[in-house]
């Protein structure tokens, strides 16, 4: 063992044999949003397909959801960001599809 090696338990070289998924924490500004789906804008992109933990910060409460990319634009030049998102809601606890509804309903309402 190296010396220099300050870790309690040192590393096992795995040569890229396997793989993982990390969760980025990435700030969004939410540009359009329904009960089923939102477009999201971003200066990440996210891979299509990809699975997401969001928060949705409404002007009274947070909303946590699991959605899935559909949809991937560059705003910017030569595909820099920023980015808008297409997420489709595949999990919505039930307390949680009823603020966003109630959410959605208001501002429906103020539009009119």
């Amino acid at each position: 063992m190296d010396d220099s090696e300050r870790r309690r338990h040192p590393r096992l070289a795995i040569d890229g044999r396997m793989v993982g998924r990390a969760t980025v924490l990435a700030d969004f500004r939410i540009v359009a949003l329904s009960e089923t789906g939102a477009s999201l804008e971003m200066e990440l992109p996210m891979a299509l397909g990809s699975l997401c933990d969001l928060t949705l910060d409404l002007p009274t409460v947070s909303v946590d959801l699991r959605g899935r990319v559909v949809h991937l634009e560059s705003k910017g030049e030569r595909e820099q960001g920023p980015f808008v998102v297409g997420v489709d809601f595949e999990s919505v606890a039930e307390m949680d599809q009823a603020l966003l509804e109630s959410f959605l309903d208001r501002e429906r309402r103020r539009a009119v």
